[in-house]
């Protein structure tokens, strides 16, 4: 246990959290999820923890949505202990689990879709290269060894699916995509057309039925690339293409954009600009920072976890106390 974690349990008997909440309340928190389940299966939290996160943010924080949050930052008028819910990638289980404990609490919440996803033309590439970990681990283990010596090949399925998909995010996408069919070819594995049970999309219809409640809707590109291995012809489209789909299916014009992956390697000055070029407002990072809204081409963002002391450190502000250290 590290000296930042006994301090941390120790303040909790003495009020702790309720000293660091005070002390960060003008700290705007924007936390990042991805996928919720029935029981938080791996890569996922469960519905019955993400319910409890809610009710802690609603008892403590003041929720808003991420429109709201920026315009009164905008306006200097942000109040304290603001805190916005974002979503990534537009998953079916966000319909089943996460958007109906956020409209029984009453939490607004921004959901950014990979459009050509929702359309049923793709599933997202890590979600193809797990699909096959999983189903052929044998197998695949012994094709990565002949097909690329730069992949550590663990025996854990997860370890190997972060070390093949880390590799992915570094060669050029058209790259890629071989890449990940050679698995499947040489594994005698048909690669599903369409998404399979587990990895589905939300449908648009169930995007304009939600919006009818409050649903905030963005874009997170239209096949989910890392928009640094694209050339600007293939940005431009992944921005405006998801865009107009946004606009054409559900009648709203996204004014954020949330990068693919979003770590600091993964968009750029370039980007930022393109981004802004292409009528977005603002575009969300996938990393926190000590002043969230302060680049409104890199708003920083929280991500989420099951763990209720990490939750906690992120929400009463222990993680960005740490950060100013």
């Amino acid at each position: 246990m590290t000296r930042n974690q006994i301090i941390y349990k120790a303040s909790k008997f003495f009020g702790g959290s309720i000293i660091t909440r005070y002390l960060t309340r003008s700290h705007p928190r924007i936390l990042m999820y991805h996928r919720i389940s029935e029981n938080g299966k791996s890569g996922s939290i469960s519905a019955h923890k993400f319910n409890e996160q809610m009710r802690i943010i609603k008892k403590y924080f003041n929720p808003m949505s991420l429109n709201k949050l920026v315009e009164l930052y905008d306006k200097g008028q942000l109040p304290n202990y603001a805190v916005a819910i974002t979503f990534d990638d537009g998953y079916r289980d966000f319909a089943e689990y996460a958007f109906p404990i956020l409209k029984n609490e009453k939490i607004p919440v921004t959901l950014f879709v990979t459009t050509g996803f929702i359309n049923g033309d793709l599933w997202l590439w890590p979600d193809c290269l797990k699909y096959i970990i999983d189903k052929e681990p044998v197998k695949i283990k012994w094709i990565i060894k002949e097909l690329s010596k730069d992949i550590k090949v663990s025996d854990n399925n997860h370890d190997l699916w972060n070390e093949v998909a880390d590799y992915c995010m570094t060669i050029p996408e058209s790259e890629k995509n071989i890449f990940i069919d050679k698995l499947y070819d040489y594994a005698q594995l048909e690669k599903p057309k369409k998404a399979p049970e587990g990895y589905r999309p939300l449908s648009w219809e169930q995007l304009k039925e939600m919006r009818k409640y409050g649903l905030e809707i963005g874009s997170h590109s239209h096949t989910h690339p890392i928009l640094t291995q694209l050339t600007p012809e293939e940005l431009s489209y992944e921005l405006e293409v998801s865009k107009q789909q946004i606009s054409q299916n559900l009648y709203l014009d996204p004014v954020a954009f949330c990068y693919p992956n979003g770590l600091p390697g993964d968009f750029n000055n370039d980007i930022e600009k393109a981004t802004e070029n292409a009528g977005y407002k603002y575009a969300l990072a996938a990393f926190p920072g000590r002043y969230p809204i302060e680049n409104r081409w890199a708003i920083n963002r929280y991500a989420s976890s099951e763990s209720e002391e990490n939750f906690k450190k992120v929400l009463f502000g222990w993680t960005y106390l740490g950060m100013k250290v």
